[in-house]
């Protein structure tokens, strides 16, 4: 590389090409501001810069943060044959709201001033909708998708959600002013045939889009607004059907089959079969406690696009061995 017969030449090039590089690469400087500093001329300067490319003095790297995230959402995309994936960063401050961004973002590239929205509730739910921003879709419907859940957290509870996501759209809402689950079947059918609670339900099965999250049967990502309907009983039943995830008021196994379960049957909400004729489904969730769930409503088809976070699609890919 350099003459061993000239070692006070060849180490005043080596420091030659070592300023040239740095002003140029690290201080953005001309290359004609840098002929003028060492009294070369502007040709000079590109053939020192080249010289010490060739050399191997300069490692040039191109990359971004999106550019892995871009990688995590096709392999889950391809993997699921999912239409569209959205992967925060690791790196974000607080993942619920910048994931709750995506997932807005993500939901009105898929409607419009007439959209009817279908939406579940939860805390994921919630931050979505915390993070629309501001239309005047007069013409706009959002409609629930399950009955209430009574929750000592209202602003994640249906009711309050889709006054809110109506709010900001600038559009119509509608309520289930019921409880989701009842004590008996019979009560819950009863509730499911009264012409209010039909019609919404039906609105919702007919929607442009819907936003759900998406619930573990694990105790650690168990919904609080669940707990106090989950007595022992239900929780051997669910195991014993090799339940994994809660969608909507319904529980699903590792093959995305949809597990009916006495919980069930006294449930006041849409039929998780019915999510799939929904043109556009985006589910929400994250967590390591939420992988499994995950994988089983993302293998049983019923929505059309994930958001989640950094750590939980790596984990996704990692358990589920997805290329």
């Amino acid at each position: 590389m350099f003459s061993s017969e000239s070692p006070v030449n060849d180490r005043k090039h080596f420091e030659l090409l070592l300023t040239v590089a740095r002003r140029y690469y690290l201080d953005d400087a001309k290359q004609s501001e840098i002929a003028e500093e060492i009294g070369y001329s502007r040709v000079t300067v590109s053939r020192l810069l080249a010289e010490a490319k060739r050399c191997g003095m300069v490692h040039i790297e191109i990359s971004h943060p999106h550019e892995r995230l871009a990688t995590l959402e096709q392999q889950i995309s391809s993997s699921y044959r999912i239409k569209e994936v959205r992967v925060s960063a690791a790196s974000a401050t607080n993942t619920e709201s910048t994931t709750g961004k995506l997932a807005a973002e993500l939901l009105l590239t898929h409607c419009s001033s007439r959209s009817t929205i279908a939406i579940s509730n939860g805390r994921a739910v919630a931050a979505t909708v915390a993070q629309l921003p501001r239309h005047h879709w007069i013409s706009s419907c959002v409609v629930p998708i399950l009955g209430m859940t009574g929750s000592e957290l209202p602003f994640i509870d249906s009711p309050e959600l889709c006054r809110n996501m109506a709010k900001r759209l600038g559009g119509n809402y509608w309520t289930l002013p019921v409880p989701l689950v009842f004590e008996t079947e019979l009560s819950a059918r009863a509730m499911r045939q009264e012409p209010s609670v039909s019609r919404t339900l039906d609105l919702a099965a007919r929607a442009d889009a819907a936003l759900v999250g998406v619930g573990s049967v694990k105790e650690s990502g168990s919904s609080p607004i669940l707990r106090k309907w989950i007595t022992q009983n239900i929780q051997r039943e669910v195991r014993k059907k090799h339940a994994v995830a809660h969608l909507c008021g319904h529980y699903i196994d590792a093959k995305g089959n949809h597990v009916d379960t006495t919980l069930c049957q006294r449930t006041v909400c849409l039929e998780p079969a019915q999510l799939r004729n929904i043109p556009f489904v985006v589910a929400i969730a994250y967590g390591e406690e939420k992988v499994d769930a995950l994988h089983a409503i993302l293998t049983g088809r019923y929505a059309d696009a994930l958001v989640t976070d950094e750590y939980t699609a790596l984990a996704l890919i990692e358990n589920y061995n997805l290329s």
